[in-house]
């Protein structure tokens, strides 16, 4: 038997996705689900589900909680209201179901992170790396985009999927510059990086307002030397989830 051709889905068009990206910032509090996203676009669930997908690399229900818990943490760090609050607040119907899916996400649940913010206060979170030494080196050479100042520290994850959902499985927070090599992590071949710059406000840190991201074009299997460009974050790119002090302990 001849070979099945593969079946090519189609993406949809960046005018689409910056709309749906942006309908989810205005609205990700107001109780949305898919078929409200696949309404701002204009298309069936069925297609958008598809195509958004094959646009971003990430599920559009995915992307929605992405953006709910980018707004919980900026909640958590800036205001007193209580967690219950928070969870409502950006688009959760329980408690339960919010406290999990910020745990498995940001890395430590929410009171957590209002604590860690606090040590924050006294000491920046110091470079450290998360990963199995025995596995061969990838030497990474990071590269910021004009206006970006190069005193600053830069996180360097393995992920499984092209986007930063869920825990990295492994990274490297270190100054940039400074050499950076990372072991490859077999399960999560995607390299994705985010510039972390020092603030006496712990918010900003935790949650940059104006995030400048990085990911490696192809997933990496095989040792060697890589060039890692990083950018000013787009309107539909999800920022880096994960507390990084709770990564370090």
């Amino acid at each position: 038997m001849g070979r099945v051709p593969e079946i090519r889905r189609p993406a949809l068009p960046l005018q689409a996705v910056e709309q749906v990206a942006r309908f989810v910032q205005d609205h990700h509090c107001d109780g949305i689900d898919v078929q409200d996203l696949a309404d701002a676009a204009g298309y069936s669930r069925h297609h958008f589900s598809r195509a958004f997908k094959a646009s971003t690399a990430v599920a559009p229900s995915a992307y929605l909680a992405a953006v709910r818990i980018d707004s919980a943490k900026r909640l958590l760090l800036s205001e007193t209201c209580a967690v219950v609050d928070v969870a409502v607040e950006v688009g959760f119907d329980s408690l339960s179901s919010f406290t999990r899916r910020f745990a498995t996400t940001v890395g430590t649940t929410p009171a957590r992170l209002r604590l860690l913010a606090q040590k924050l206060d006294h000491s920046a979170v110091a470079p450290f790396t998360l990963s199995d030494p025995n596995q061969p080196i990838v030497a990474v050479t990071p590269v910021l985009p004009e206006g970006v100042d190069d005193s600053c520290r830069i996180w360097l994850g393995w992920y499984p999927t092209p986007a930063p959902i869920g825990l990295p499985a492994a990274g490297q927070l270190g100054e940039y510059d400074e050499p950076m090599s990372l072991p490859l992590h077999p399960s999560a071949p995607w390299l994705l990086g985010f510039v972390v710059e020092e603030s006496d406000d712990h918010l900003h840190e935790l949650a940059p307002a104006w995030p400048v991201v990085a990911r490696h074009h192809v997933p990496i299997t095989q040792p060697g030397a890589v060039t890692l460009t990083f950018r000013r974050a787009g309107i539909d790119d999800i920022p880096l989830l994960s507390a990084l002090p709770a990564l370090a302990k």
